[in-house]
């Protein structure tokens, strides 16, 4: 049988430290992916990902489990920088590649696309 727990602040055992529960829900990530593109694209680890769409050097889609409430999420992404390139980037391939459902990204080095081992991505919106 399934049961709720409502509450409104969370704390520790102490009582010092507090939150509130809209907080925690409005400020979480609601995707999160580690891709390694070196080979065949494989999800290292990643929450909210239903799927990852290789789509030739530097470029890649991660597909959400459950959607965004539209494109107007942020992200943040990082990269394993494998090559000493100041200008490196991590990014949204093109404006309307950020959709409620996925979002594909570039990598690129030295002005060409690559891929790398370690491409962080976190995303933070709200939920369909």
């Amino acid at each position: 049988m399934a049961s709720i727990l409502r509450v409104n602040t969370l704390t520790d055992a102490s009582s010092n430290n507090s939150i509130a529960t809209s907080f925690v829900f409005s400020g979480s990530a609601k995707v999160w992916a580690d891709v390694d593109m070196t080979g065949t694209a494989t999800l290292d680890d990643s929450f909210n990902v239903s799927g990852l769409t290789d789509h030739g050097t530097g470029s890649f889609t991660i597909t959400h489990n459950s959607d965004m409430g539209n494109g107007n999420y942020v992200y943040t992404a990082g990269f394993n920088n494998e090559v000493s390139d100041a200008s490196a980037f991590l990014k949204i391939h093109s404006p309307g590649d950020k959709l409620a459902a996925s979002a594909q990204f570039l990598k690129k080095e030295n002005g060409s696309a690559v891929d790398c081992s370690g491409n962080y991505i976190a995303i933070h919106g709200d939920l369909a």
